[in-house]
């Protein structure tokens, strides 16, 4: 199957502002390069009405390619890209099942980020996206997991200097394998799944302190080792 159009699904209600959206831009862009015509759908705004749902499955409809780029949430994947894969996967079985000949081959790939400094704290969530792909009759060709996703919050990559040197190349990789319609290499994974920080303390560090920023900032730098729920028993 040559892919032809490319649509970028992206899962942060941050929208341009997040490590997502970073993410997913720039492996769009390295696809513009070979003449993929791409189309980009924040899931926050374009899915909360059925008008809206009704829209945005027209546009993953024409595409040959899906790619999601979206954060992690305690493990697993945001309410709305749950909500937008279910939308997806019903559409493509209802297709499969009544009308055969209409159901378009499609390929899909992931690309989680997460603000823990391991990339395989994304581990969870990737099996989860293959199991969408699996439902939906997609080719799954892969799914990137990057860790430390904080210190990209909205950056542009390759503006990043060197701390993203083995991210852009690994998304680099990951655009040539998937024009050709291929599953990621073991390269796109290792290169993606480097820290961005070589000191693990360091980032650790500015990520406590930015959530102490936040609590001051929203009234709340004394409750913030509140414990509300210690010791209660939830009842069987």
């Amino acid at each position: 199957m040559t892919i032809k159009r490319a649509v970028l699904l992206i899962g942060s209600p941050k929208g341009n502002n997040s490590s997502s959206a970073s993410l997913g831009s720039y492996l769009l862009s390295k696809l513009e390069k070979y003449d993929i015509e791409t189309e980009t759908v924040h899931l926050h705004s374009e899915i909360r009405t059925e008008a809206k749902q009704t829209l945005f499955l027209e546009k993953v409809e024409e595409a040959d390619l899906i790619i999601l780029a979206a954060p992690l949430y305690v493990d697993t994947l945001p309410a709305k890209v749950i909500k937008a894969l279910s939308l997806i996967a019903d559409q493509r079985k209802k297709l499969y099942v009544d009308d055969i000949k209409s159901a378009k081959n499609q390929s899909f790939a992931a690309v989680v980020n997460c603000g823990f400094p391991e990339a395989e704290q994304n581990k969870t969530a990737l099996k989860v996206y293959q199991e969408f792909a699996r439902e939906a009759k997609l080719k799954y060709l892969g799914g990137i997991a990057v860790g430390m996703g904080g210190a990209v919050s909205g950056k542009v990559l390759s503006e990043m200097g060197g701390m993203a040197k083995d991210l852009i190349e690994g998304l680099n990789q990951a655009a040539d394998d998937i024009v050709r319609n291929h599953h990621l290499s073991n390269t796109v994974i290792e290169k993606t799944s480097k820290p961005l920080i070589s000191q693990k303390w360091l980032y650790t560090l500015v990520g406590n302190l930015n959530w102490r920023f936040q609590a001051f900032k929203n009234g709340v730098y004394r409750k913030i080792n509140d414990q509300p729920y210690k010791g209660e028993r939830l009842n069987d």
